[in-house]
Order: C-alpha cells, then sequence, then structure tokens
C-alpha cells in the first residue's frame, strides 16, 4: 500500500488547505478543544495550568486549534504553532490577523513556522505540552513523529494526539465509496488507510514504545453540520484527489454516484442520525 512521503503530503495539503479551510475546519475545531483541554490548557484549578511554560502544536492546518490555545493559555506562556503545509500557514496567519511577513505575535509570546512533524527543528527538552489534531495518521512514519513529540517534550510534559476512529462509527468518511461500491465505481485501495492507528491497543503500544511512560486512550464521536445529501455531496466531492479521480468517470456514471450519495445522506437525517466521525485521542505522559 502506498504511503505518502513528506512532499508528498506537503504538496496535498497546500492543494487542499483553502477547501478544508471552507469544509472541514468546523468539525477539526472541537477535537482541538478537547485536546488542549487535556493538556490543562483550560484548567481553572490546580496546577495543570500554573505549570504550563511552553506549547508546541503540530499541524495547525487553517488555525482552528491555534486560536483555541491562544485564547486559553497565559500570555507569559511560549506557544509555536506549526505546519508542513506553507498554505496552512498562510491562512493561520489569516485567521489570526497577522500579515504574510510577520511569524510572531509577541505580545502573546506566539510564533508560527513551516516544518516537519517527523523531524522537528527544536532541542531536546524544549516543551512540556505539545498537541496535534488530526496529523498521525496522515505522517509516513507515526513512530517517528511519536519518537520527536517524546524528545522534544521535557520530563513530565503532556502530548495529545487525534486520528480517525473506527470505520463502523465513522460514516462521514465512508458513504462515499459505499455508494461507489453500489454503482460499480472501483475506487481502488492502493493507498493506506487513513484509518489504521483507529485500535487503541495498538496506537497506546506504540506511543510507549516511543518512550511515553503513561498513555491515556479514548473515543469521541463529532458530528458534522451537514444538513443534507446535497451538501454532503459538494464538501465530501471537493477534495483535489476525489476530484482527480471524478475527472476518470463518464459522466453519466459520476451524476448517479452523486445522486446516490446524496439521496443515502437524506436518508440517514430523515431517520435522525448524525453525519460525523469518531475520533480516537490519546494523551501521554513523559
Amino acid at each position: 500500500m502506498k504511503v505518502f512521503t513528506s512532499e508528498e503530503l506537503e504538496e496535498k495539503w497546500n492543494l487542499f488547505s483553502k477547501i478544508f479551510q471552507r469544509y472541514n475546519e468546523c468539525t477539526t475545531a472541537p477535537v482541538a478543544f478537547l485536546l488542549i483541554t487535556s493538556l490543562g490548557i483550560t484548567s481553572q484549578f490546580g496546577s495543570a495550568q500554573n505549570s504550563c511554560k511552553s506549547i508546541l502544536e503540530v499541524a495547525c492546518g487553517p488555525g482552528a486549534g491555534t486560536k483555541l490555545c491562544l485564547n486559553y493559555k497565559k500570555d507569559s506562556t511560549k506557544f509555536i504553532s506549526t505546519d508542513i503545509s506553507n498554505e496552512m500557514v498562510q491562512l493561520t496567519k489569516q485567521s489570526l490577523g497577522m500579515t504574510d511577513e510577520n511569524d510572531e505575535i509577541p505580545e502573546k509570546n506566539f510564533k508560527i513556522q513551516q516544518c516537519n512533524a517527523e523531524k522537528l527543528p527544536f532541542q531536546d527538552n524544549s516543551f512540556d505540552r505539545y498537541f496535534s489534531n488530526y496529523c498521525l495518521h496522515l505522517v509516513t512514519s507515526p513512530e517517528t513523529m511519536l519518537k520527536e513529540a517524546y524528545r522534544v517534550l521535557e520530563k513530565g510534559g503532556i502530548a495529545a494526539f487525534s486520528v480517525w476512529g473506527r470505520p463502523e462509527n465513522s460514516n462521514q468518511f465512508t458513504i462515499i465509496k459505499k455508494m461507489a461500491d453500489e454503482v460499480g465505481i472501483e475506487m481502488g485501495g492502493a493507498a493506506r488507510s487513513p484509518f489504521h492507528l483507529n485500535d487503541t491497543n495498538k496506537i497506546r503500544q506504540m506511543a510507549l514504545d516511543a518512550g511515553f511512560s503513561r498513555v491515556l486512550v479514548g473515543y469521541s464521536f463529532v458530528n458534522s453540520p451537514i444538513q443534507n445529501g446535497e451538501e454532503y455531496s459538494e464538501v465530501f466531492l471537493a477534495a483535489p484527489d476525489t476530484q482527480k479521480f471524478i475527472q476518470t468517470l463518464e459522466k453519466e456514471k459520476y451524476l448517479l454516484w452523486k445522486s446516490k450519495i446524496a439521496n443515502h445522506v437524506d436518508e440517514l437525517l430523515n431517520k435522525g442520525e448524525f453525519i460525523g466521525s469518531e475520533v480516537t485521542y490519546i494523551v501521554c505522559t513523559k
């Protein structure tokens, strides 16, 4: 199965950045809040927030998690946000009111930069908090990303990650292929599935193998704001890879597929079911 290289991931997310911001960011923001809450950044009691001196965000996307973290952290707490995609970095800057040339908000002790999650440009023991939303399952080597997170955290530091959950609980990401199968469209399975880290036992062991002393794992669910099948089709057929695949189809076949997708989503909504996805998340202590 094909696994994307870092260079391919950078190109993919540069192309997908604005579409992701428009259609998908709203469903990742609740998970970002879950992660920063798990780090103690939103705490108003105990020692968790007081002990947080430096935060690293890996894979900031268009900046939903960045904005949340900036709102909750103390101004004295150093915060560096990163993404492999320069286009995502620029979108985050725009969402924060920064200019393209400016990489810092000094009064917030904040800096943003482009970098690779598997090769972080930071010294050992540089941060006491780390979070990464929906990235670990996409990188070339999740094991390397976990080891890098461990390396840059100081002893006692906490890292939080989210990945796609179980496919049977994630209709948001499975409807397109299910309807393709029904109309006889072969989408192929050459690429590694984004669901490959959904098993909590597997991902917990990977984090322990990376060196973390305590690893907590769990599942949650995030519903999409999709209101009807037409909206769903517009959103989930818009990805560059999907659009490229659509160009290979006969028009009649594509229109039948699109109609089946929209009708199926409408049926689920009319039955009172959410369109959404499960998230697997882990909280690791060094």
